[in-house]
């Protein structure tokens, strides 16, 4: 989003500024004739150019400044930009064009590219196929669902998660129909997801304190080993925890099957399939939990429906052909990953305020991705934050968190204190970063709240 002045704008003032000069020559020759026998006044001679003929700049005329909080030396290096959602006015401005390590704050783009391509009634599918030739055979498709849940689990970070036993029992009401005594072949088929399972820059520590499992068509349960923690260690095989899951599932029929990789036949018959939850609870899960698997997901699917390879090269991509039509400026944008997990993903201030208000201001389908923003002392990752001096803010900012190692995040918008609505995306990053980063971070947006359409850019 650009601060500048459009040309028409500084001609006008420009010509203004001119027509003033020559009034004010005017009327001192007047003053000059005029003024026999008295004793003129005497005038300075300026050569200054006159104030409304100076090029338009990007500072602001606000005089609440936000100086002292945002050089707290725990921001680090600190970027940032607030704008008036009414007007699209910058208020203030940090280095707001600067590419910033996003950390979670990218699975905002990852909402919105998914609502944009997908459509708010996309769901996530698992089948079980079978060929004629091999009625013993049967393939489990993963359909690219981390979501769903394993037989025999009281619980699912999941809501709505379909269930392994759902899909096992219409496998076994088609034996029974089709004179099938037992299935002795299990075929996992994980082929839609394609490339590396693991971004290369994420700490293998993201999968075994359990933030991040290998990305792979097919799993259960988001590869977690309790299904019921969101933070949960996962899996190096994700794909046959799933397939180990499914004849769990299928009981007796399955109870001397083998399980091997592969790929279902062209033409293969559907016998049975379960469907996630709808876009919209998946995105109000992902957003407010910060769930970084479910961010994979929707990135890959995203890609897919772009025509693109459902790899992690095709992320950016997938984003930058899904959200178009916004016309936002990707100068400098590098997205390596879906959950913001990576050090390398780097999205400036101006591009994250220019979609919140594209997406406020949108239809109802891309202005629900904003239910799941965290609120500051209320919910999500913002529950326990914004205390002290900081909670005069609670309730009034809704924002996406994000935090990586010596990478901190928070984007969103508020009800300011004047009650204007403003839009803002903060970074911190570098070695003094730490967890005191937050309540620092915290501090900033709170002094933006008590500023509202006052703030200064000094």
């Amino acid at each position: 989003m650009s601060n500048e002045k459009p040309k028409f704008e500084y001609l006008k003032q420009t010509l203004i500024g001119a027509s003033s000069g020559v009034l004010i020559l005017a009327l001192s020759v007047w003053g000059i004739s005029a003024g026999a026998g008295v004793t003129p006044t005497t005038t300075p001679t300026s050569t200054e150019t006159p104030t409304s003929t100076e090029t338009p700049t990007t500072d602001t005329v606000g005089t609440c400044s936000i100086k002292e909080q945002a050089t707290d030396p725990k921001l680090g290096t600190f970027t940032g930009q607030v704008i008036d959602l009414a007007s699209g006015k910058v208020l203030y401005d940090n280095g707001g064009n600067t590419p910033s390590i996003t950390a979670s704050s990218v699975k905002i783009l990852a909402a919105a590219a998914a609502m944009q391509a997908l459509g708010p009634n996309f769901r996530m599918s698992t089948k079980v196929v079978y060929s004629a030739s091999h009625p013993d055979t049967v393939v489990l498709v993963g359909g690219g669902d981390p979501t769903l849940r394993r037989t025999g689990s009281s619980s699912s970070v999941y809501a709505n998660a379909p269930r392994m036993s759902d899909l096992a029992k219409q496998v076994q009401d088609w034996a029974a129909a089709n004179n099938v005594a037992s299935i002795n072949h299990l075929v996992l088929d994980s082929s839609l997801i394609t490339g590396s399972t693991w971004e290369s820059s994420w700490p293998v520590a993201e999968r075994t304190q359990g933030f991040q499992p290998m990305i792979t068509a097919l799993m259960v349960d988001g590869d977690r080993a309790n299904p019921g923690a969101a933070k949960s260690p996962r899996s190096t095989d994700p794909v046959g925890r799933a397939g180990r899951e499914f004849k769990k599932a299928l009981g007796d029929i399955a109870a001397n099957a083998d399980i091997t990789a592969g790929i279902a036949a062209s033409g293969a018959t559907k016998i049975a399939e379960v469907q996630s939850a709808k876009l919209p609870t998946l995105i109000n899960y992902m957003i407010s939990a910060s769930d970084n698997t479910l961010a994979e997901y929707l990135a890959r699917h995203v890609a897919i429906s772009q025509g693109l390879p459902s790899n992690l090269e095709s992320i950016q991509s997938g984003y930058q052909k899904a959200l178009a039509t916004m016309g936002l400026d990707w100068s400098g944008v590098v997205i390596k990953d879906g959950s913001g997990e990576s050090k390398n993903d780097v999205v400036t201030p101006a591009l994250f305020n220019d979609l919140i208000a594209k997406v406020l201001g949108g239809d109802v389908n891309l202005n629900s991705i904003v239910k799941g923003f965290p609120v500051a002392g209320k919910s999500g990752t913002l529950a326990g934050r914004f205390t002290g001096d900081n909670a005069v803010a609670r309730g009034h900012v809704f924002a996406k968190t994000g935090s990586i190692f010596h990478a901190y995040a928070l984007v969103g918008y508020m009800d300011a204190k004047d009650g204007s609505k403003l839009g803002f995306a903060f970074f911190a990053s570098g070695p003094a970063t730490s967890v005191a980063t937050r309540e620092a971070m915290d501090t900033v947006t709170t002094a933006v709240y008590n500023c509202g359409l006052e703030l200064s850019n000094k």
